[in-house]
Protein backbone atom coordinates (compact mmCIF):
# COMPACT_ATOMS: atom_id res chain seq x y z
CA UNK A 1 0.00 0.00 0.00
CA UNK A 2 1.13 3.22 -1.09
CA UNK A 3 1.02 6.05 1.39
CA UNK A 4 0.10 9.65 0.15
CA UNK A 5 1.93 12.28 1.00
CA UNK A 6 1.47 14.73 3.59
CA UNK A 7 0.63 18.21 2.26
CA UNK A 8 1.32 21.42 4.06
CA UNK A 9 -1.77 22.24 4.93
CA UNK A 10 -2.10 18.71 6.67
CA UNK A 11 1.57 19.84 8.17
CA UNK A 12 0.28 22.80 9.72
CA UNK A 13 -2.12 21.35 10.93
CA UNK A 14 -0.58 18.85 12.93
CA UNK A 15 1.39 21.08 13.83
CA UNK A 16 -1.30 22.90 15.40
CA UNK A 17 -2.67 20.01 16.94
CA UNK A 18 1.14 19.67 18.95
CA UNK A 19 1.33 16.10 17.22
CA UNK A 20 4.96 17.41 15.55
CA UNK A 21 6.12 15.19 12.41
CA UNK A 22 5.21 11.84 12.90
CA UNK A 23 1.10 11.08 13.01
CA UNK A 24 -0.04 7.72 12.62
CA UNK A 25 -2.52 7.01 10.07
CA UNK A 26 -5.57 6.96 11.86
CA UNK A 27 -4.60 10.31 13.16
CA UNK A 28 -3.99 11.28 9.70
CA UNK A 29 -7.29 9.90 8.09
CA UNK A 30 -8.93 12.54 11.48
CA UNK A 31 -6.69 15.50 10.58
CA UNK A 32 -7.75 15.20 6.26
CA UNK A 33 -11.16 14.62 7.27
CA UNK A 34 -11.26 18.36 9.49
CA UNK A 35 -9.45 19.79 6.72
CA UNK A 36 -12.44 18.55 4.10
CA UNK A 37 -14.64 19.73 6.62
CA UNK A 38 -13.17 23.48 6.61
CA UNK A 39 -12.92 24.01 3.28
CA UNK A 40 -16.31 22.71 2.63
CA UNK A 41 -17.85 24.96 5.22
CA UNK A 42 -15.16 27.98 4.23
CA UNK A 43 -16.50 31.21 2.27
CA UNK A 44 -12.71 32.57 1.56
CA UNK A 45 -12.68 36.62 1.66
CA UNK A 46 -10.09 39.40 1.19
CA UNK A 47 -9.64 43.26 1.55
CA UNK A 48 -6.60 44.68 0.29
CA UNK A 49 -4.84 48.40 0.62
CA UNK A 50 -1.93 49.28 -0.48
CA UNK A 51 0.27 52.34 0.72
CA UNK A 52 3.60 54.38 0.66
CA UNK A 53 5.12 53.62 3.85
CA UNK A 54 5.41 57.45 4.12
CA UNK A 55 1.99 58.08 2.90
CA UNK A 56 0.31 55.03 4.96
CA UNK A 57 -2.50 56.36 7.19
CA UNK A 58 -1.57 53.51 9.30
CA UNK A 59 0.78 53.89 12.22
CA UNK A 60 3.69 51.67 11.21
CA UNK A 61 6.51 53.58 13.40
CA UNK A 62 6.81 50.55 15.59
CA UNK A 63 10.41 49.10 15.83
CA UNK A 64 9.32 45.68 14.77
CA UNK A 65 7.61 46.84 11.34
CA UNK A 66 10.85 49.33 10.99
CA UNK A 67 13.33 46.45 11.13
CA UNK A 68 11.05 44.49 8.64
CA UNK A 69 10.99 47.11 6.43
CA UNK A 70 14.46 47.90 6.28
CA UNK A 71 15.39 44.41 5.84
CA UNK A 72 13.50 43.65 2.76
CA UNK A 73 14.56 47.19 1.36
CA UNK A 74 10.71 48.39 1.27
CA UNK A 75 8.88 51.32 0.43
CA UNK A 76 5.26 50.42 0.49
CA UNK A 77 3.04 48.24 2.28
CA UNK A 78 0.30 45.85 1.57
CA UNK A 79 -2.52 45.51 4.30
CA UNK A 80 -4.59 42.32 3.82
CA UNK A 81 -7.77 41.19 5.62
CA UNK A 82 -8.80 37.72 5.20
CA UNK A 83 -11.00 35.04 6.56
CA UNK A 84 -12.84 32.02 5.61
CA UNK A 85 -16.41 32.78 7.18
CA UNK A 86 -18.60 32.42 10.13
CA UNK A 87 -19.35 28.82 9.19
CA UNK A 88 -16.48 27.68 10.60
CA UNK A 89 -17.50 29.45 14.34
CA UNK A 90 -20.62 27.72 14.01
CA UNK A 91 -19.91 24.26 12.90
CA UNK A 92 -17.52 24.34 16.31
CA UNK A 93 -19.86 25.61 18.28
CA UNK A 94 -22.59 22.90 17.52
CA UNK A 95 -19.65 20.03 18.44
CA UNK A 96 -18.81 22.00 21.63
CA UNK A 97 -22.86 21.80 22.70
CA UNK A 98 -22.78 17.83 21.64
CA UNK A 99 -19.23 17.46 23.83
CA UNK A 100 -17.85 16.46 20.87
CA UNK A 101 -14.40 18.63 22.05
CA UNK A 102 -12.24 15.94 19.82
CA UNK A 103 -13.83 16.78 16.87
CA UNK A 104 -13.98 20.40 17.82
CA UNK A 105 -10.10 20.71 18.48
CA UNK A 106 -9.50 19.01 15.17
CA UNK A 107 -11.76 21.64 12.84
CA UNK A 108 -10.25 24.69 15.33
CA UNK A 109 -6.73 23.08 13.85
CA UNK A 110 -6.86 22.61 10.43
CA UNK A 111 -9.18 26.05 9.82
CA UNK A 112 -6.01 27.97 11.27
CA UNK A 113 -4.02 26.50 8.86
CA UNK A 114 -6.60 26.84 6.39
CA UNK A 115 -6.86 30.68 6.88
CA UNK A 116 -3.48 30.69 7.27
CA UNK A 117 -2.76 28.86 3.25
CA UNK A 118 -5.13 30.96 1.81
CA UNK A 119 -3.64 34.34 2.82
CA UNK A 120 -1.06 32.96 1.73
CA UNK A 121 -1.96 31.97 -1.88
CA UNK A 122 -3.64 35.26 -2.05
CA UNK A 123 -0.65 37.25 -0.90
CA UNK A 124 1.19 35.25 -3.52
CA UNK A 125 -1.36 36.17 -6.30
CA UNK A 126 -0.07 39.91 -5.75
CA UNK A 127 3.35 39.21 -7.00
CA UNK A 128 4.75 41.91 -4.65
CA UNK A 129 8.63 42.24 -5.58
CA UNK A 130 10.26 41.60 -2.27
CA UNK A 131 7.56 41.18 0.22
CA UNK A 132 8.79 40.53 3.79
CA UNK A 133 6.72 38.42 6.33
CA UNK A 134 3.26 38.84 6.76
CA UNK A 135 3.46 41.28 10.32
CA UNK A 136 -0.16 41.08 12.21
CA UNK A 137 -0.79 43.29 15.26
CA UNK A 138 -0.11 41.88 18.60
CA UNK A 139 3.42 40.77 17.48
CA UNK A 140 6.32 42.28 18.84
CA UNK A 141 5.45 46.03 19.56
CA UNK A 142 2.65 46.30 16.91
CA UNK A 143 -0.63 46.63 19.64
CA UNK A 144 -3.75 45.06 18.81
CA UNK A 145 -5.39 48.30 18.91
CA UNK A 146 -3.69 48.61 15.46
CA UNK A 147 -6.55 46.61 14.14
CA UNK A 148 -8.82 49.64 13.99
CA UNK A 149 -6.80 51.25 11.86
CA UNK A 150 -6.16 48.44 9.64
CA UNK A 151 -10.29 48.27 9.46
CA UNK A 152 -10.77 52.11 9.01
CA UNK A 153 -8.15 52.37 6.37
CA UNK A 154 -9.10 49.36 4.04
CA UNK A 155 -11.50 49.86 1.18
CA UNK A 156 -13.95 47.20 1.79
CA UNK A 157 -12.88 45.75 4.53
CA UNK A 158 -17.08 45.81 5.39
CA UNK A 159 -17.60 43.10 2.67
CA UNK A 160 -15.70 40.63 4.12
CA UNK A 161 -17.87 40.10 6.84
CA UNK A 162 -15.30 40.45 9.74
CA UNK A 163 -15.63 42.53 12.83
CA UNK A 164 -14.05 43.82 15.72
CA UNK A 165 -14.91 43.27 18.88
CA UNK A 166 -14.28 46.25 21.80
CA UNK A 167 -11.10 44.32 22.65
CA UNK A 168 -9.57 44.21 18.78
CA UNK A 169 -10.61 40.63 18.35
CA UNK A 170 -12.01 40.13 15.25
CA UNK A 171 -15.46 37.88 14.51
CA UNK A 172 -15.60 35.33 12.57
CA UNK A 173 -12.11 33.82 14.73
CA UNK A 174 -10.76 32.22 11.48
CA UNK A 175 -9.81 35.74 10.28
CA UNK A 176 -6.68 37.46 9.98
CA UNK A 177 -5.14 41.16 9.35
CA UNK A 178 -1.39 41.21 7.82
CA UNK A 179 1.40 43.98 7.11
CA UNK A 180 3.59 43.05 4.27
CA UNK A 181 6.39 45.53 3.03
CA UNK A 182 7.41 45.29 -0.42
CA UNK A 183 9.47 47.45 -3.42
CA UNK A 184 7.06 49.60 -4.95
CA UNK A 185 7.53 50.44 -8.83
Amino acid sequence: MTEEPISKLEKRTLAYLGTGKEASEAQLGLVRQAIEDVKRLSRPMFATAFYSIKDCPIRLQFSSLQKLFELGESDSVCIIISTIGPAIDARMEVLNQRGDYSKSLLIDAAANAYVEQITDDYQESLNLKNPTFRFAPGYGDVPLELQREIFDNVPGSGKTGVKLDDNYLMHPWKSMTGIIGFKGE
